[in-house]
């Protein structure tokens, strides 16, 4: 199968463990800016697709009132941080079960399960693949649909999720390019909710 095609059979596949977050929207999104930043920045989409793909099925091993405590502007705490890592854990190990299934070869399916590993948790990349994993990730929530999705789903105002991004902005982000939009993304939310 060509590479689009096996984009897609991921999806397909990955879609059941993003149902249980309601992550199937963010994961779509992440990938359309992972493309993007590696358009600008290089990087192997090899390596980086399939981890944004694949890099929240995690998430499908907590219970729903776990989820809730441990990610968005809620997160605190050792729980908080020990659930987020479990879902990183186990997204790791699903991944590869996916990837096995499909046939990846065994060095890439290791560098993917890497990156998804430590994707929320791992402070330094080590790689520029893993860079954009992480930019592509965060830029969800300066998106238009990202934007208003978390404002619903973690129950906050604008004003909330403004400056919860404001705060954190500057330490999330790893390329020139994913600070660039994030930022125009960010001033075109101000513009919105003004209007509103």
């Amino acid at each position: 199968m060509n590479w689009q095609e096996f984009t897609h059979e991921l999806f397909r596949l990955a879609e059941p463990y993003l149902k249980v977050r309601d992550d199937f929207l963010h994961t779509r999104i992440a990938h359309e800016y992972a493309v993007y930043l590696l358009e600008r920045e290089a990087g192997d989409p090899k390596i980086v697709e399939p981890a944004v793909i694949l890099h929240d099925v995690g998430w499908s091993q907590l219970k729903p009132e776990e989820i809730k405590i441990a990610f968005g502007v809620h997160a605190k705490g050792e729980k908080a941080t020990q659930l987020n890592r479990i879902h990183e854990v186990e997204g790791a190990r699903i991944a590869r079960e996916i990837l096995t299934k499909l046939g990846y070869d065994r060095p890439s399916t290791d560098k993917i399960a890497r990156i998804i590993e430590r994707h929320d948790s791992g402070k330094n990349p080590q790689t520029i693949e893993e860079k954009l994993v992480k930019d592509a990730d965060r830029l969800w929530r300066f998106s238009k649909i990202g934007y208003d999705h978390e404002m619903k789903r973690q129950n906050t105002t604008h004003d909330v999720r403004y400056h919860f991004l404001t705060r954190n902005m500057g330490n999330w982000f790893f390329t020139k390019t994913a600070k660039e939009l994030a930022d125009t993304e960010l001033q075109a939310r101000v513009k919105e909710h003004s209007t509103k």
